[in-house]
């Protein structure tokens, strides 16, 4: 009888192991990383209802077609911006994190004695084509009510990757 039983107990454990590693896949798939390549169109929100920078300078709340690079380490992107003209394409960086990301874009500043700046975009992949997130523009005016001490604006924007593009 002891035989039986421990002929019994082995067997039970036998059926444990083969039944939990049968089906199981031999190698894990690596989730595909994110990347901003490929051209987007991005739109920006007031964020409460601020139409413009505590100085008064606005951007208008376009849509944005922007075209991000990778070559390489090398990151780089461009807004293309065919209302002001042809040649007009502000240059940006950018960079990936996971499910987050960042860029920063310099501001086309046709007007050499006017308020120049930055755009720092941070968001988050909702899906692979599609971004989400808050922008902030820092502008080249002084303003000593903010802690960078220059006038600042943020916004929030939805971004959609052009199909095909990649």
């Amino acid at each position: 009888m002891r035989i039986s039983v421990r002929f019994l107990a082995l067997g039970s454990i036998a059926c444990c192991v083969i039944s939990t590693s049968i089906g199981k896949p031999t190698e894990v798939t690596a989730q595909t990383e994110r990347t901003l390549a490929g051209e987007w169109i991005v739109r920006s929100s007031p964020i409460d209802g601020k139409m413009a920078s505590p100085k008064g300078i606005t951007l208008g709340f376009p849509e944005r077609d922007m075209v991000f690079e990778q070559q390489g380490d090398l990151r780089t992107g461009v807004v293309l911006r065919e209302d002001v003209g042809q040649n007009v394409k502000p240059l940006g960086v950018w960079r990936v994190m996971g499910d987050d990301f960042s860029t920063t874009f310099q501001l086309w500043c046709p007007d050499t004695n006017g308020p120049c700046g930055s755009i720092v975009m941070r968001g988050t992949f909702v899906r692979d084509d599609r971004i989400s997130g808050t922008m902030t523009a820092f502008f080249d005016q002084e303003d000593t009510s903010t802690p960078t001490g220059f006038d600042t604006w943020t916004f929030s924007f939805v971004g959609n990757r052009v199909g095909g593009s990649q």
